[in-house]
């Protein structure tokens, strides 16, 4: 497997949208910018903005993309009525769709809606349309699977992953929904067998990239490079992160430091996958030939953590911690540590007991692999200084 970091971007989110937005103001008819405005302003969690971009009179008529993009602000905005209209722009999205894809993603808008309004039957009869016309449907996937499991159905989620497995659907939200479902019916071997971390994760200090004579060193440039990021934000709508501050692509700008990083990361990450290959097992079965290491970084004061979560859209992912506050390296409670297990939501507290959890106490300069399919979170540090950590995801390109 080959791996490389994506290509570095010349401009932030917020600096592109400046310039696409002077854009559209000359050329207020251009369907192509609008929609790229309202994805850069919906990225940027400015909902309203979007909105009113694609509902313009100069918006003129929109295309499935325009309205996939307004039902995605409409369910991030989340006002009185955005529920009922975001559903209309996804039915107005599934009339327009061209592709089995496009449509895949306006049903599972729609279902979407159909959740809010607590209309469930209908909700999984869209998704198991749109996983019909797009086997690969994350989100169809994962809001299917999220239905069933709250109903108590485990054995249907396992029923609806077999048939997609079979039809050669192997991406992290299918493995999760199976270690859930397991889970949930106490099969918790099988459940564990699913991700595997004793086999499949990586966990060592990283080597100097190429010119630095020790990790200390490259880790204060590194913080300092991250200071003045153009991306740098507070928080982010979607996210898991909860009191954070983040950079949503590192390779942005003038940042020769995060490159260096997310090359060596690239290299480590390709010698790990290679000492996995003679290992028999469906999410090593489903690695792709050529991946793409997309990175982004979270800064945590003291009250700063994530919730429960795993990485969609990633084959492996992983995390490497630049800062780590002296209390969390020298603690002995949870207190800024990362903990790999499973979040009892859907699956009760008893049985997320039984699978049990692995507390991983961060150190300055470790870096972590994980399949992205395991799901982990973070706790609060509490102390004055910051907990800075890149983390990413390795895509199939």
């Amino acid at each position: 497997m080959l791996i490389r970091p994506e290509p570095a971007k010349a401009l932030s989110a917020r600096r592109e949208c400046e310039i696409v937005r002077t854009a559209v103001a000359r050329n207020p008819g251009s369907a192509p910018l609008r929609l790229r405005l309202a994805r850069l302003l919906n990225q940027l969690d400015a909902f309203d903005e979007a909105i009113a971009v694609l509902t313009a009179p100069e918006a003129g008529t929109l295309d499935c993309a325009g309205w996939l993009a307004l039902a995605a602000a409409r369910f991030a905005r989340d006002q009185p009525g955005d529920t009922a209209l975001a559903g209309d722009a996804a039915t107005h999205a599934a009339t327009l769709a061209t592709t089995d894809a496009e449509r895949s993603a306006a049903l599972a808008d729609q279902a979407k809606a159909l959740v809010r309004m607590d209309r469930h039957a209908a909700a999984r009869d869209r998704l198991t349309e749109a996983l019909r016309h797009d086997p690969g449907n994350t989100n169809a996937c994962r809001r299917l699977v999220t239905l069933l499991l709250r109903a108590g159905d485990a054995e249907a989620v396992i029923a609806v992953t077999d048939r997609l497995a079979a039809q050669g659907i192997g991406h992290a939200r299918l493995f999760a929904a199976r270690m859930l479902a397991f889970a949930r019916l106490g099969r918790i071997d099988e459940a564990r067998a699913i991700t595997d971390l004793a086999a499949f994760r990586y966990r060592r200090p990283l080597m100097p990239p190429p010119g630095w004579a020790d990790i200390a060193a490259f880790n204060a440039a590194l913080v300092e490079e991250l200071k003045t990021h153009p991306g740098l934000r507070y928080e982010r709508h979607g996210t898991a992160s909860h009191g954070t501050w983040r950079i949503d692509a590192l390779a942005t700008g003038a940042a020769p430091i995060a490159r260096a990083l997310l090359a060596q990361i690239a290299a480590t990450a390709e010698r790990h996958v290679a000492s996995l290959s003679a290992i028999a097992h469906p999410w090593l079965a489903a690695r792709p030939e050529h991946g793409e290491l997309r990175s982004w970084c979270v800064i945590t004061k003291g009250e700063g953590f994530e919730h429960w979560h795993a990485h969609p859209f990633g084959w492996m992912s992983g995390v490497y911690y630049a800062q780590v506050p002296d209390t969390v390296v020298t603690g002995s409670d949870s207190g800024g540590c990362i903990a790999f297990g499973l979040p009892d939501g859907l699956i009760g507290a008893e049985m997320a007991a039984r699978f049990g959890e692995d507390l991983v106490r961060p150190q300055p300069g470790l870096l972590m692999l994980f399949p992205s399919h395991s799901y982990h979170r973070t706790f609060p540090h509490g102390a004055a200084q910051r907990r800075i950590c890149i983390s990413f995801d390795i895509w199939p390109a």
